[in-house]
């Protein structure tokens, strides 16, 4: 069973990619922003993308249309959250960054039009203070996963043995 938590804000990095730069005129994305959640088994992604476009006389910032994308639990491989640290000059650990979340799926084509998405793999940058939130949320995502996986096996198992005691 899911726990109720609210939904977690996350950022996308900036995306280069499709980046169009030239001398005089171009555009390019500054980043992403966004929420996620789960609705009905499946991870939802809500997020818009900051756009800048400019030219010799003027520079103009407009956002795309709100964007969803749902990634269905039993397509997850994993999810976990991560922290970077580094030891300054006098020894001390010291977090850096912010927090990231690190979701890997069975198939690519669920990430397909997520920016900054690599392959199977998508990392999400988390603010500072939503760290153990989303600690509790990864650890509820692959808890819900293996839940997923044994409802799964236990479906195919029972599908076999009907069949042999038909056969």
């Amino acid at each position: 069973m899911i726990l109720d938590l609210d939904a977690i804000p996350f950022f996308l990095d900036k995306d280069v990619t499709n980046d169009d730069y030239s001398l005089f005129k171009g555009a390019y994305s500054s980043g992403s922003s966004g929420i996620m959640r789960f609705e009905d088994d499946a991870l939802v992604l809500e997020f818009v993308t900051d756009i800048s476009e400019y030219s010799m006389t003027s520079f103009k910032q407009s956002r795309t249309d709100i964007q969803v994308r749902t990634i269905p639990v039993h397509l997850i491989q994993s999810i976990e959250c991560k922290r970077w640290k580094f030891r300054n000059n006098t020894g001390d650990w010291k977090h850096i960054w912010n927090p990231k979340l690190l979701i890997t799926t069975k198939s690519l084509k669920v990430l397909e039009g997520i920016p900054t998405a690599r392959g199977n793999e998508l990392m999400l940058t988390l603010e500072l203070r939503g760290f153990q939130t989303a600690r509790a949320f990864a650890a509820q995502t692959m808890a819900l996963v293996a839940e997923n996986r044994m409802q799964r096996i236990e479906a195919g198992a029972t599908g076999k043995l009907k069949a042999k005691d038909e056969g």
